[in-house]
């Protein structure tokens, strides 16, 4: 007889803020008082058999597994800020000191690097979460509907909504970093079912596929939910197009999928939920640095909620001191902050490179001061030029704009922006175009006017102009091809830069080898030491396109994880 583990690890994990929500939900049946904190062992007493029981549980059950997004190990900071660094934007801080973390970023990879092992654990944790929480609303769902239960089938399936996007969502950031990796699919598993080998990349994409298509029509339109932090109908649209091109990328190259791409991408334009933000307005702080500053990032610094542009977001709630709850984003991935100034520290891990910035058009220099930030902040809260190039600030991430700042020097309260409107804008340029260029059928209503309106509209805006009024002095106009695919490609650099978009682009381009080793050339040839301050150009390689599977992580627990690839993608 197989001996069954039932999935309660996640139980004994949520973070502090649930433990009070988990009280209160459970008062009725325990009898025990919220007054203080429930001890842990209360929550041993429960299984995914008798923690899901209404609508209560399920909701709650779904926090706990948006939390794991939350968590230091992802976007929190771990694969926020180590798995999408040294391109050609952008430096690591910290050159040569041999810690896991600028190891990792710089391209000096091993299979026993801790950062590597954290993040393939946590998203793994996450799928276990949601495993059991599918497996036990889907029968509370069935029971809803067969008992004529509106409010409460509307209620599951929303929550089964939200549930099958992070499980397509997580499997997207595993597939995209490690290529063949084990599906677990089941909440209740045997010990026989934790050693299997990895799926086969197509394999899971087509999960991950059938778990979009499975919840985006369960999820709300952006117009009917009140935060960033919850998935919504058209932010799933645009987080399944970014899916079906990195499909239709490297190293699949399944060219049919560019399609299914201009598909998911038109249907966030069409349907009026989302358009960009075109408010640009001085900050009125930072003087002389105080340059005009997009609204859409000025609201991740004072928490505002705009779906209409920043359509998902990791939210964070933490004020405090903890560190639960909490993000870097604006602390570590932002600008220069004396520690003594009134506006807390601010100590950047990544660095825009001075190449990059002489890479936007000499007409775009709005959008290029407000993405680099060229001053810092000292101790006595002036605002003074960076006279260093190599450390220049991620200027969309500003701490210094946070109303209330947290006590704690290394971590703040910034939501972490997933996908923008601009993002799908350019998604539709790029799969339109790449539809035409492999011979495909672009789905019904879209042309390729299409692409350069979508295309032009972040320019546009870019520029501080009107996004939907014509310009022909920014504009771009043509055809189809190889030009209009270059255009795409520096549009997304410049707009999206420092997002964590342009490793995963080079990535599915298959450039990203060459792309780094020449801008180590271009360094070179502006007077960067290379050798000492970006250690990318040296050590790149073609492996380096995905990570290796952590050692104490899952290879220990599980060799047949190597069996159909014993190089462990080429780190071995």
């Amino acid at each position: 007889m197989k001996t069954k583990f039932k999935n309660t690890y996640w139980l004994t994990q949520i973070n502090q803020q649930y433990k009070f929500v988990l009280c209160a939900i459970i008062l009725g049946l325990l009898s025990v008082s919220c007054e203080k904190e429930l001890e842990e062992e209360v929550f041993s007493a429960f299984t995914g058999d008798n923690f899901y029981t209404d609508v209560a549980s399920a909701e709650l059950g779904l926090f706990g597994v948006y939390d794991v997004l939350g968590t230091e190990d992802l976007y929190g900071r771990g694969y926020l800020l180590y798995y999408h660094t040294s391109t050609d934007q952008e430096r690591y801080w910290r050159q040569g000191r041999g810690q896991d973390d600028d190891l990792l970023s710089n391209y000096q990879i091993q299979e026993s690097n801790a950062w590597v092992g954290r993040v393939w654990s946590r998203f793994y944790d996450g799928i276990n979460r949601v495993n059991l929480l599918i497996d036990r609303v889907i029968p509370l769902r069935d029971q809803a509907e067969e008992n004529q239960i509106t409010s409460d089938l509307d209620a599951y399936n929303t929550v089964l909504g939200d549930a099958y996007f992070l499980r397509a969502f997580m499997y997207f950031q595993l597939v995209k970093n490690w290529g063949d990796v084990p599906l677990r699919l089941e909440s209740d598993i045997t010990l026989a079912d934790l050693q299997i080998e990895r799926s086969p990349k197509v394999n899971v994409y087509q999960q991950i596929e059938s778990d979009m298509l499975k919840a985006i029509p369960l999820l709300p339109n952006a117009s009917q939910v009140s935060t960033p932090g919850r998935i919504n109908k058209g932010a799933a649209q645009a987080i399944l197009a970014r899916i079906y091109l990195t499909w239709a990328g490297h190293p699949i190259q399944d060219t049919s999928k560019y399609e299914k791409a201009a598909e998911q991408a038109w249907a966030v334009i069409s349907s009026g939920e989302h358009e960009l933000n075109s408010v640009i307005e001085n900050p009125a702080v930072g003087a002389p640095f105080d340059h005009p500053f997009p609204e859409v990032f000025k609201n991740l610094s004072e928490n505002v909620y705009d779906l209409k542009e920043s359509m998902w977001e990791i939210h964070f709630s933490y004020i405090g001191d903890d560190r639960f709850d909490a993000s870097t984003v604006g602390v570590w991935h932002g600008i220069t902050q004396h520690t003594r100034s009134t506006f807390k520290r601010g100590a950047p891990r990544r660095h825009p490179l001075p190449t990059f910035l002489a890479s936007f058009e000499a007409d775009d220099t709005a959008r290029r001061d407000w993405s680099i930030a060229q001053f810092e902040i000292n101790s006595s809260d002036n605002f003074i030029a960076e006279t260093n190039e190599l450390t220049y600030g991620v200027g969309k991430f500003r701490r210094y704009l946070i109303p209330t700042l947290s006590p704690n020097n290394n971590y703040d309260v910034m939501n972490w922006p997933i996908v923008r409107y601009a993002d799908v804008l350019l998604m539709l340029a790029e799969s339109v175009n790449e539809t035409l260029e492999n011979g495909g059928a672009l789905p019904g209503g879209i042309s390729l006017s299409s692409a350069y309106d979508a295309i032009n509209q972040v320019r546009r805006r870019a520029r501080m102009l009107d996004p939907n009024s014509p310009d022909v002095s920014v504009d771009l106009t043509g055809g189809a091809g190889e030009t209009f695919r270059q255009q795409i490609r520096n549009e997304r650099s410049w707009e999206l830069c420092f997002e964590n978009q342009r490793r995963p682009d080079l990535v599915r381009w298959g450039i990203l080898e060459e792309t780094v080793r020449q801008a180590g050339v271009d360094l070179a040839a502006d007077g960067v030491d290379v050798a000492a301050d970006y250690f990318p150009a040296a050590e790149v390689q073609s492996k380096h396109v995905l990570f290796p599977i952590p050692f104490a992580a899952e290879i220990s627990q599980n060799p047949a994880i190597l069996n159909t690839d014993p190089t462990n993608n080429g780190y071995r």
